[in-house]
């Protein structure tokens, strides 16, 4: 069975996707005149509520976007054994720093410019996009925990190196 799609790969094409969508559908709705800003009533909290449901995606996205799952990708020259197991240790913790800094200076950013886009200005839209950032990352960490232990049981669905009686035959 060749041409399996590294499972790395499909995990970092869903995450860049995704954080392209929502990073452009957080652009136009900053920028986007108050008066023409659609009234969302099913989000509670209202503005501060946009704005961590808005985060949370970006958090869940950009933190698969920048996800190096364990054994998959360069091999470095260590003594101990590297683990190709999905499952929530240490790992995470760098595609964790990434998501909270770039999501933060994305929404600092953001603020800094929408008065120039006929909006105020309020610093307490980052803290609520902080708020959704860490909501974003916990859901997702929660979902690899869920999805993980599926395919770490199924090594033959996306890794390419996997050897099974198929493929030895021909």
């Amino acid at each position: 069975m060749s041409g399996r799609i590294p499972l790395q790969r499909i995990v970092r094409i869903t995450g860049i996707v995704l954080t392209l969508l929502v990073v452009s559908l957080i652009m136009v709705f900053s920028f986007m005149p108050k008066e023409t800003y659609p009234n969302i009533s099913w989000i509670p909290f209202a503005d501060k509520g946009d704005h961590m449901a808005a985060y949370a995606a970006f958090g869940f996205s950009f933190f698969l976007a920048t996800l190096q799952i364990p054994g998959s990708g360069k091999q470095h020259k260590t003594r101990t054994k590297v683990h190709s197991t999905l499952h929530i240790t240490s790992w995470a913790g760098r595609s964790i720093m990434y998501t909270l800094v770039t999501g933060l200076i994305l929404g600092g950013v953001v603020e800094l410019l929408q008065p120039r886009f006929g909006r105020t200005r309020e610093w307490l839209d980052l803290a609520a996009d902080f708020m959704g950032l860490v909501v974003g990352v916990a859901v997702v960490l929660l979902f690899l925990k869920l999805v993980g232990s599926y395919f770490t049981d199924r090594p033959w669905l996306y890794d390419p190196n996997w050897k099974d009686e198929m493929d030895e035959t021909h």
